[in-house]
């Protein structure tokens, strides 16, 4: 058991530093998929031996996994127009009823597979990301990726042009990206390294920003400067930034701009 939690914590490691996906493979025969990482949790399904599951996280012997698509979750259907969620959130439950338990949560526009329908509540498929849990005891892994970290090409800062310079560096660009016309404020510190987690979102033009989530309030921490054709692909995942930090005048959020982004990590509280 030790083995497989070593094993185990290495997969999130490499899953919160690559775009790898894990997957587990079921060793027992009818093992128990549950709603939570519990004896008592609510039984689900049955996995048999040989089945493949992708991989999420280890807590306390329990490992979180893709529900497979056999199973069915509910939606309460007032919040569905046209198979698309209506609400900023909404919970999928494992039955037809709140007193059921809540195995994912969809965004607006999210657009689901309806099944069939039971009094005020829509039966759907597993959306991406619902999880189910198995017991460590009955799983092994299905070659774990060697954590690699994400290193992009950093974005040049000409255009973070020092307040009374004259002309900025004149620094090639290898992706052409919007202007900018960010002027460095010389009374605070430039170029301090620093590690960021967050949510990446659009900003403005040109710019993005990582934000912290806390229930349906975000709190802007940073804005991001950095290859747009890169971070238009990481909008809306989990991030660690680490690059140099840069301030610029009639802005109070820092800039930050890319050495490494670690996609989705796993951060210590």
């Amino acid at each position: 058991m030790k083995y497989i939690a070593l094993l185990l914590a290495s997969a999130s490691i490499a899953m919160a530093q690559t775009n790898e996906i894990v997957k587990i493979r079921v060793t027992g025969d009818r093992v128990s998929l549950r709603a939570q990482p519990n004896l008592e949790g609510e039984l689900l399904d049955r996995a048999m031996r040989g089945d493949e599951m992708v991989f999420f996280e280890e807590t306390n012997g329990w490992v979180a996994v893709q529900a497979p698509e056999s199973l069915n979750f509910w939606v309460a259907a007032e919040f569905l127009e046209d198979s698309r969620v209506t609400p900023k959130k909404l919970n999928v439950r494992s039955g037809p009823s709140q007193n059921y338990n809540v195995v994912a949560v969809v965004e607006r526009d999210d657009v689901l597979t309806v099944r069939g329908k039971f009094k005020e509540w829509l039966k759907i498929a597993p959306p991406l990301g619902s999880r189910v849990w198995i017991s460590a005891d009955y799983i092994e892994l299905v070659n774990p990726p060697k954590p690699v970290t994400l290193m992009p090409e950093p974005e040049p800062v000409a255009d973070l042009e020092p307040a009374n310079s004259g002309e900025p560096e004149v620094v090639e660009e290898a992706e052409k990206t919007a202007p900018l016309m960010l002027v460095l404020d010389d009374t605070k510190p430039q170029g301090k390294k620093d590690r960021i987690p967050g949510v990446l979102r659009r900003a403005n033009p040109g710019l993005y920003k990582l934000v912290l989530i806390s229930g349906d309030m975000e709190e802007p921490i940073c804005l991001v400067r950095g290859r747009e054709s890169q971070l238009e692909s990481m909008l809306n995942r989990s991030l660690l930034i680490e690059g140099p930090l840069y301030w610029v005048k009639d802005v109070d959020l820092p800039v930050i701009q890319p050495d490494v982004i670690h996609l989705d990590p796993i951060i210590a509280d």
